[in-house]
């Protein structure tokens, strides 16, 4: 909505934009997988989170009808490095202390709640992003999508934020 609405930037050109958060979640992974050899799987979940948390609420400033996708890309790159390492760490959480004949159930129970928690959390931010559109045309209706993207990016910022406190307060695994 922001780069082909506001900006308008072509399908292939968002396509392509869509490239630098990609390679820092692949990066992210990466990290991930050595900070959650090094330190415990909680740590570097809550890592990643802060990681994530901070990305995410440096997007605010790319998300301005003014301004432009390279204002977009620090947070788009430390969100996407926090995004990887926490799915790394999703990954080992939801395997550890699963029996080796179950792995595939709880790999198939965290795949499909990771995929309804995205699909009911885009539709969430979506519908607030573009609570105040209805009847604009023009640069009021660029400014309107640009507005509703800063708040939708402000939830995502907080959401992250309250993940982040139930994996620092909720017990873990019993010694």
């Amino acid at each position: 909505m922001l780069l082909q609405n506001v900006h308008g930037f072509t399908a292939l050109q968002t396509g392509l934009a869509f490239l630098v958060p990609s390679v820092a979640i692949a990066a992210g992974t990466q990290v991930g997988e050595r900070l959650a050899t090094r330190f415990s799987t909680r740590a570097t979940l809550v890592g990643g989170m802060v990681v994530g948390a901070i990305g995410t609420a440096l997007m605010v400033s790319g998300a301005n009808a003014d301004s432009s996708y390279m204002s977009l890309v620090p947070g788009l790159v430390i969100s996407g490095v926090g995004q990887g390492i926490v799915w790394t760490a999703m990954w080992i959480a939801a395997a550890s202390g699963v029996s080796h004949d179950e792995q595939g159930v709880a790999s198939g129970m965290a795949s499909t709640m990771l995929n309804v928690g995205n699909a009911i959390g885009m539709a969430v931010l979506i519908a607030i992003a573009n609570r105040h559109v209805g009847g604009l045309t023009g640069d009021a209706l660029k400014i309107a999508i640009a507005d509703g993207i800063e708040v939708a990016i402000w939830l995502a910022a907080a959401g992250i934020v309250v993940s982040l406190l139930a994996a620092t307060v909720l017990p873990g695994q019993p010694k």
